[in-house]
């Protein structure tokens, strides 16, 4: 892993997303079959994204860790896909080469082909061994599946719009990063929240401090937060970025009103926030679930570097 080329790597993720606007991905028909997605990390947040929402059109799909003991069922009705964007996944390695008793498995990578049948990410080299452009990628691919099951339209449209938002946060970065910066100061670490059909966002962000600065951050659905993180409101200097999109963001900002804890927001502005970035096109829902990771992706690479 290197701080500089996964700088590089950022620098490119706005051109990348023009290209894959227009990518052609050899995704088999699917049609009126039930999938299985499975995967680690990043790949695996991608996937429950997707699993959510093919289930909200109508679909029959699930998610699997790649290392869960006790996967689903096999069947010969079911489809197998795998996402691996490195290759180099152990766990998704092996539950792959073992699976058996599929109609089909389909193992989607930026890497080397595995098994008989192979959709690749076209990422293209991810310098900094950070997931980031692969994140990205594995998003549009999977995208494109739905959009061949019926479940979206327009999507060379939505991710030219996703090209433009990247290019528009990535260009603006001097402008906000000091701001972002100076609101995850705390000895308590960040938390991204987001809602139930983007918690892969939250879940990227905070790997991304994982991994890059190696600074705490924790993820969590902005409903469930109610549930799980409010607690935390009470004790810590609590610093939260909150992505827009669910109902249930007024009874967060309820809570940390009342505890002066500080809420940044990206993507929407609201009134109790401490203050709000916003950037091109970030009113749709699919441009957000592409672009909106790029701020902690900034930040994370730029904090890496200045450690």
């Amino acid at each position: 892993m290197d701080p500089i080329k996964f700088g590089h790597d950022l620098a490119r993720k706005a051109d990348l997303a023009h290209t894959l606007s227009t990518q052609k991905y050899a995704w088999p028909d699917l049609s009126r079959q039930s999938l299985v997605f499975m995967g680690m990390g990043s790949s695996a947040f991608a996937a429950q994204s997707m699993v959510t929402r093919l289930q909200a059109c109508g679909g029959d799909a699930t998610f699997t860790l790649a290392s869960n003991p006790t996967p689903p069922q096999a069947s010969t009705a079911k489809t197998l896909i795998a996402i691996s964007a490195s290759g180099n996944s152990v766990e998704t390695n092996a539950a792959f080469d073992t699976a058996t008793g599929y109609k089909e498995k389909i193992w989607l990578t930026n890497a080397a082909e595995r098994g008989s049948h192979t959709v690749a990410m076209h990422a293209g080299e991810e310098s900094g061994g950070v997931a980031s452009l692969t994140y990205f990628a594995t998003h549009i691919a999977l995208l494109r599946l739905l959009e061949s099951l019926g479940c979206i339209s327009g999507l060379d449209k939505t991710i030219e719009a996703a090209a433009v938002a990247i290019a528009d946060i990535y260009g603006s970065k001097e402008t906000w990063l000091p701001e972002l910066i100076n609101h995850v100061k705390s000895p308590a670490g960040s938390y991204f929240i987001a809602p139930a059909d983007r918690l892969c966002n939250a879940q990227q962000s905070s790997l991304m401090m994982r991994e890059a600065p190696r600074l705490p951050s924790v993820a969590c659905e902005t409903g469930d937060w109610s549930h799980i993180d409010v607690y935390l409101t009470k004790t810590l200097d609590y610093r939260a970025i909150l992505f827009p999109g669910s109902q249930w963001e007024d009874q967060l900002f309820k809570w940390t009103q009342e505890r002066g804890s500080k809420v940044l927001t990206i993507g929407f502005d609201h009134p109790h926030a401490s203050s709000s970035l916003r950037y091109k096109n970030d009113s749709d829902s699919l441009v957000r679930l592409l672009a909106e990771t790029t701020y902690a992706e900034v930040l994370a690479q730029h904090l890496w570097v200045t450690d």
